[in-house]
């Protein structure tokens, strides 16, 4: 039969996980009331006056139970009696009892104590079958002939008749119901660790965790799932984890070389020319310590976890419009550790914002911020640059977006349009300086901090028919334009433009040098090379 088309009083009890903490194990089911006791005492006194009464007497209460079609007396699951009763109360009263009320404890000992929970039998995935079972209760003691039954009442009613439930096992609410437990009852081991202690290493001790042995609990309620039932009871047990490392002396002495030399991180930011240096003490290197397993050995190594967090505390150093890509350098940082060696990195800009001011057009804006006039428009959708309005906000994108290739950090342009010079620098010192011609005022050169993007050893500009020799691209004028540094430029006849007025703006953008010079910085200054041109 389905248990759809059972009748509501033998529907399953709706499983709902509840748990009880610290309640004891039930070792032993409820005594059964004193007015059950009292009846069955008075049956079974009836029962011994029977065996001495007429055979009359004794063939009426015979045919009473088989005519009422009742289970016989003594019949019992559990603590449910079910002598006297049809099959189908017997069912009913066996859903009831076991299903719907029926609790199973679950107890382990834990850290020295004992500890328990309850769950329903549906949590356990425990499901009495009550039909089936009230089927089995009747046919007890009814097999063998008169004379056998009348005995078997006899006997039952004096001593009981246990029946043994037909009882069924889902492993899926059980395995869900132990795995919940389990995550409350678990405790992980701790690995053996280093602690930095006054200016030396020491090692930590590890600890033994423990976890629940889920597979075991779910093989006793398998093999036995009525049994569980009826003892109302589970045991659990616990298995013991092992720490993973427990032996440091290998990894103590790489440790200690780790700490051995201090470790400078040198920031610098290609946008302002400023350089940051930070000393990083051994405490600091000794808490990004961890110890690790690999090909069966243990090693010292440095968490990068722990790395990406030290360096972005460090961007509150460096004020608020700058910051550090900490994950970018977390590794390369780590390995600089454990090769002991200095490390360097790139500090980035925000993007940022600006309050549009009474005459101002987005060009001058661009101009005042070293961003190009395009960048502006794409930072701002939807902008009508025409019609700018003071007291509006713009947005302003990083001037890291203009630096697209990795920075060459010990090299840098610097031009000055209002002094017509360029100037070369190594490692912060002067190599070279050059008289230059800018950008004209219908076409000038944009203020800002760029790149050496691209090389080309004869551009041309077909716009203006010019070719452009050593060029260097620093910067894109509109997308896809880039204006650069490049020698005095000839027209496609061969003349030579503007040799004679280096030093006063002459160009419709680019940076003219005279030809030597020019050859000079297209091969001293590779991609990468940071320019910075100044108004």
């Amino acid at each position: 039969m389905q248990k759809s088309a059972l009748p509501p009083a033998l529907q399953p009890y709706p499983l709902s996980y509840r748990t009880q903490p610290g309640r004891q194990p039930k070792l032993s089911r409820r005594l059964p009331a004193l007015g059950t006791l009292l009846l069955k005492a008075a049956l079974a006194a009836a029962l011994v006056m029977l065996t001495v009464a007429p055979p009359a007497i004794l063939g009426g209460t015979y045919f009473f139970f088989q005519l009422s079609e009742r289970i016989l007396p003594g019949t019992q699951v559990g603590d449910t009696n079910l002598g006297g009763k049809t099959q189908y109360q017997a069912a009913v009263e066996l859903n009831r009892r076991w299903n719907m009320q029926g609790e199973i404890v679950v107890g382990v000992v834990a850290a020295r104590e004992i500890r328990t929970w309850q769950f329903s039998a549906a949590e356990l995935g425990l499901h009495l079958d009550p039909l089936k079972t009230a089927e089995i209760a009747y046919v007890q003691g009814r097999q063998g002939g008169v004379l056998a039954e009348i005995d078997h009442i006899i006997k039952a009613t004096l001593l009981g008749w246990p029946l043994k439930p037909v009882v069924s096992f889902e492993a899926s609410p059980a395995l869900s119901s132990l795995e919940a437990l389990s995550a409350q009852i678990d405790r992980p081991a701790k690995d053996v660790s280093l602690l930095f202690d006054g200016n030396d290493l020491v090692s930590v001790p590890g600890e033994p965790g423990y976890s629940l042995d889920i597979e075991k609990a779910m093989r006793i309620l398998s093999a036995d799932p009525g049994g569980v039932l009826l003892a109302g009871y589970l045991p659990l047990q616990l298995q013991p984890v092992a720490p993973r490392v427990s032996d440091v002396s290998r990894a103590m002495e790489e440790a200690r070389r780790l700490l051995a030399s201090p470790l400078i991180i040198r920031g610098y930011d290609p946008i302002t020319d400023e350089h940051f240096e930070w000393q990083i003490q051994r405490e600091v290197i000794a808490s990004w310590l961890v110890i690790t397993t690999k090909d069966g050995e243990l090693e010292a190594g440095i968490d990068q976890n722990r790395v990406e967090q030290y360096l972005a505390s460090l961007s509150d150093s460096i004020g608020p419009d700058r910051w550090i890509d900490a994950q970018k350098y977390r590794e390369k940082l780590a390995e600089a550790v454990q090769q002991a060696d200095s490390f360097d990195l790139i500090l980035n800009h925000k993007a940022t914002t600006y309050v549009v001011r009474p005459g101002d057009s987005l060009t001058n804006i661009g101009w005042k911020l070293g961003i190009p006039y395009w960048k502006l428009l794409e930072a701002n959708p939807g902008l009508n640059a025409d019609k700018l309005l003071a007291g509006q906000e713009l947005a302003v994108p990083s001037k890291d977006e203009l630096l697209p290739l990795p920075v060459i950090s010990d090299k840098r342009i610097v031009i000055s349009i209002g002094q017509q010079r360029l100037w070369a620098y190594r490692d912060g010192k002067l190599l070279k300086e050059h008289i230059i011609s800018t950008g004209i005022d219908r076409s000038p050169t944009q203020p800002g901090v760029f790149q050496v993007q691209t090389h080309e050893i004869n551009a041309y500009a077909s716009v203006w028919d010019l070719y452009m020799p050593h060029f260097i691209g620093i910067y894109e004028a509109w997308p896809g334009f880039l204006n650069g540094i490049h020698g005095l430029p000839t027209l496609s006849n061969g003349q030579r433009l503007w040799a004679n007025i280096l030093g006063k703006p002459a160009s419709y953008g680019c940076i003219i040098l005279d030809l030597d010079a020019a050859d000079w910085l297209y091969n001293w200054a590779e991609n990468g090379v940071v320019v910075e041109i100044k108004p």
